[in-house]
């Protein structure tokens, strides 16, 4: 009798993993399987060019698109770019092909204190050359605006387009922390990603899924990749070059259009000074000026689709999320005031 009670107590759990095999048996089917990996981030490569120098870069995208010359912000690794591919798809779409090259003394690139602006150009150049691409667009973002600048400046018949967010000119206030700060004291950055790469709780970045933990996963790589273990070399010489470089190269030959990116409550790069800056330097380009208010230092995530778009040779259009609830891309004449800018994601 024990016996049979003690049978009799085992049923619910056996009926329990039946149902559960059941349910199993009807998710594996053929259609449930993938037949491509999904996409981890950019993959980093390496070459040695013309300049002697050994660069790391990443080329996301196929030959034939259109290139695009990517340059992150300050104290970033080459792959930076991956907290961009959250519009891979999008991206893909329009067939944008995406180069980056690592700066100097971040991620595994050695770090040479006698490198600035000019040096990074050249090896910008020199891997073009090598990947086989002649005309180009360019987008920067933050601290990588007065490398793009020098870019320009050199290559100004190349340009197809000019794409600044929320980019820095230079820092002409010598009594900031950037420009009067020991080097010693930036080793409270380099060696806490959380520190270096956090965005505050009202940022729109927090509704884009690991956003947060791929920025601190950048800033890590930065500073500690290559062995630096969060030697703050590296990144305090390229503040030196925002403090020291207050100038803009001569940008008169480029004729490609600018576009100009900036939230009106950016106070890392205001669009005053820094994008009048830009205007004032560009003086024979075609200049579109998207400025978003209430909006900071942020908007080359939040407004990425539209910068995209705009890569793509459609400036005269704008990314909206219409009254049903739809993403779509409309002419800019026809977008009515107070509509959502933006992908409908983002609401």
């Amino acid at each position: 009798m024990k016996k049979l009670f003690a049978l009799l107590s085992l049923l619910p759990l056996v009926f329990s993993l039946g149902c559960s095999n059941a349910g199993s048996d009807e998710r594996a089917t053929s259609s449930s399987l993938q037949d491509s990996f999904d996409h981890l981030g950019p993959t980093m490569r390496s070459a040695t060019l013309s300049t002697r120098r050994t660069v790391s870069y990443l080329d996301e995208g196929e030959e034939g698109w259109q290139p695009v010359v990517f340059v992150g912000g300050s104290g970033t690794s080459g792959r930076v770019f991956a907290l961009l591919e959250f519009l891979r798809t999008t991206r893909e779409n329009l067939q944008l092909r995406v180069i980056a090259v690592e700066r100097n003394g971040f991620g595994v690139t050695g770090f040479d204190d006698a490198l600035g602006y000019e040096d990074y150009a050249e090896d910008v150049e020199a891997l073009l050359v090598t990947l086989g691409i002649e005309d180009f667009s360019l987008f920067a973002i933050s601290g990588g605006g007065p490398y793009s600048a020098v870019i320009a400046s050199r290559n100004a018949e190349r340009l197809m387009s000019v794409h600044m967010a929320a980019a820095l000119t230079f820092y002409d206030n010598p009594s900031i922390p950037q420009c009067i700060l020991p080097q010693e004291a930036w080793r409270l950055f380099t060696e806490d990603p959380v520190a270096w790469f956090s965005f505050g709780p009202e940022s729109p970045v927090h509704r884009i899924p690991g956003f947060q933990d791929a920025a601190f996963d950048d800033a890590a790589r930065t500073f500690n990749m290559g062995g630096q273990s969060g030697d703050t070399a590296a990144l305090y010489h390229e503040l030196q070059l925002y403090c020291q470089n207050q100038f803009l190269p001569d940008l008169a030959a480029v004729t490609a259009p600018l576009y100009l990116y900036y939230g009106d409550m950016d106070d890392l790069a205001p669009p005053d000074p820094h994008a009048a800056r830009w205007q004032q330097a560009y003086t024979n380009a075609p200049v579109k000026f998207r400025l978003y208010p209430g909006e900071g230092h942020d908007v080359q995530y939040r407004h990425l689709d539209q910068v995209l778009v705009d890569l793509a040779g459609m400036g005269d259009k704008l990314v909206i999320c219409d009254d049903n609830g739809s993403s779509a891309l409309v002419d800019e004449s026809a977008v009515a005031e107070g509509a959502f800018l933006g992908l409908c994601a983002w609401r």
